[in-house]
């Protein structure tokens, strides 16, 4: 917290709360060009109208006096014509509030360091394999890879997830990985997202704007990560019907168009027949997931933080961070008081001059 008010967080709360600043000018009832002014840090709002901005936005004053908000680099959409600039500025602002709260945790606990390898260069499907033998994995069907990714010093939150438009998308801050994942999505979807973003930082860290090649690339090895060619192929059901599919998608913890894909790019099935599949798919259940679903992955490390024996409740955090607790829940999977079972309970620092205790994730 610092004496003085910082206009770097007034516009992180504008675009968190997707307002433009003719908006937020008629809410303040100020002129356009004095939010410019205070945005910019050419003036500094009176404590009435810090009030004002406060209550338009819905955050408590002291936030506008907190830190300056971290930087987020390299936080590239995928699909950048299906979002608005609100969208896409809302949730980089979410991304930026979960920086935040990961440095709050960092100051109470430890987690692992970043375990990623730098696999530019690399094919997809290589990379992926590598990524596989570098974190000690099978070649089998991942059971969590939200917690895998964490266990490898990646850190996972969710986003603005009212809105289905907006991607999965990851970044760096310092030099600590990030991967931000949207709720609103089916689990399955949601996994290969996070497949998706893993391969942007293994494939493309300091990489500026992401290309239709690099997507490409973070396609496949998502999807080699996930359903690996040799294990997948060995799995394959007897006959490849759709009904087939529904069923034998289920292990793999995929949805049942990227595995009728994966089984195209292993040139298991022509490109007609999985197109095929796509239309029937669609035709007859929609947006739906079809079959059997997997449970949706959350992060370990946030279920143990928040509201477990030795963590923090919401409201502590909320109150800590100076944000709304629904501005909490947003940025971690809206998370209940009830924790994720299994492993050490974290320890809280007992003193500012104890260093951080470890946080022990089990096995994924």
């Amino acid at each position: 917290m610092t004496n003085t008010f910082q206009h770097q967080l007034l516009t992180l709360a504008r675009q968190r709360r997707r307002k433009l600043v003719q908006e937020l000018a008629a809410l303040v009832g100020v002129n356009p060009r004095s939010v410019t002014a205070w945005e910019k840090g050419d003036k500094t709002p009176s404590d009435a109208n810090i009030a004002a901005l406060a209550s338009a936005l819905n955050y408590p004053k002291e936030y506008f006096y907190g830190d300056p908000p971290p930087a987020l680099t390299e936080a590239t959409f995928r699909s950048l014509a299906k979002m608005s600039a609100r969208q896409r500025l809302a949730a980089e602002a979410a991304g930026k509030d979960a920086v935040r709260l990961d440095l709050l945790i960092g100051k109470n606990f430890t987690r692992p360091d970043p375990n990623l390898p730098d696999l530019r260069e690399i094919d997809p499907e290589m990379a992926a394999e590598a990524l596989r033998k570098t974190w000690g994995l099978t070649n089998g069907p991942l059971p969590n890879l939200v917690h895998t990714m964490e266990k490898n010093g990646v850190r996972v939150y969710s986003i603005v997830h009212d809105d289905v438009e907006v991607d999965a998308f990851s970044g760096w801050s310092e030099n600590t990985p990030y991967v931000f994942l949207n709720t609103k999505k089916t689990a399955e979807r949601s996994r290969m997202d996070a497949a998706h973003e893993l391969a942007h930082l293994v494939l493309h860290h300091h990489s500026l704007g992401k290309s239709k090649k690099q997507e490409d690339e973070a396609k496949a090895f998502a999807g080699a990560f996930l359903m690996p060619a040799d294990t997948f192929k060995a799995s394959l059901p007897r006959r490849l019907l759709l009904s087939e599919i529904i069923e034998a998608k289920f292990s793999w913890g995929v949805s049942a168009v990227a595995y009728a894909y994966r089984l195209h790019e292993l040139n298991v099935i022509p490109y007609w027949h999985y197109r095929d599949i796509c239309i029937k798919l669609r035709i007859r259940y929609g947006n739906d997931e079809p079959g059997r679903t997997i449970d949706r992955e959350s992060s370990q490390v946030l279920g143990k933080v928040i509201g477990s024996k030795g963590g923090m409740s919401r409201r502590e955090i909320a109150d800590k961070l100076n944000i709304p607790v629904a501005d909490l829940d947003e940025i971690t999977f809206g998370l209940s008081l009830t924790p994720i079972q299994g492993g050490q309970t974290m320890q809280p620092v007992p003193a500012a001059s104890v260093a951080p205790r470890a946080l022990k994730l089990i096995k994924p």
